[in-house]
């Protein structure tokens, strides 16, 4: 199976799920043994883009007093997060949902796309997503981002997003709208076939081999 496909991968970094989501896809590019060229791009969403931004009031405030505010009760949320705990350690992830902070997205999908830029967006997108699902870290702290930024290689000027980066993350979340993505992850092959959600690696393997036109190799 030769020939190319690009992936685009629609998340939110606030998302536990698509972070799980990644984990699928990586083991769906591992077990594709054909000859085409794949390449994966991640695209911005915001599951609240109102949520507060760094120093304005409730910014940071534990995840599950913003959960709680919005109806779950508390063991509605314990097992909802031990279900998703489960299902992410099976992956290989060790989430610590219990530590998540409730913080807008934007700045940090602004640094995903400056890190892409420079050829470094996977290893920031999976660095942001450990940030907040493993470490608990506030992902609309400047000091966090840069020092995360560092981390993966982006030093100085390189580390603060520009408006070329600000507008990128814009475009992704109009491009959202267009196209009809109202949950995520949301993966789409080539712009013919999309995929809604943390689904297995198998249903994703069958994707990328129905994108290219043919059955996907076992």
């Amino acid at each position: 199976m030769s020939g190319a496909l690009r992936i685009e991968i629609w998340s939110d970094i606030a998302c536990p799920w698509c972070y799980l989501g990644k984990r699928h896809l990586e083991e769906a590019l591992e077990r594709f043994d054909g000859d085409a060229d794949l390449e994966v791009i991640w695209r911005s969403f915001q599951l609240q883009p109102d949520a507060p931004r760094f120093g304005d009031p409730g910014a940071g405030a534990p995840t599950s007093e913003y959960l709680a505010a919005r109806g779950y009760s508390p063991e509605q949320l314990a097992e909802s997060q031990a279900r998703l705990t489960t299902m992410a350690a099976a992956a290989g992830l060790e989430y610590h949902l219990d530590l998540g902070k409730h913080a807008n997205t934007f700045d940090a999908h602004a640094l995903h796309h400056a890190a892409a830029r420079q050829g470094l967006g996977d290893a920031m997108i999976e660095r942001l997503f450990k940030a907040q699902h493993v470490e608990g870290l506030r992902l609309d702290d400047p000091a966090v981002l840069a020092a995360l930024a560092a981390e993966v290689g982006l030093e100085g000027d390189a580390a603060i997003p520009t408006e070329e980066d600000r507008q990128g993350v814009l475009s992704d979340l109009e491009e959202a709208r267009a196209i009809g993505v109202n949950g995520v992850p949301f993966f789409v092959f080539d712009r013919r076939l999309a995929v809604s959600g943390a689904q297995p690696a198998d249903v994703l393997l069958g994707a990328i081999g129905q994108a290219l036109g043919a059955d996907a190799p076992a």
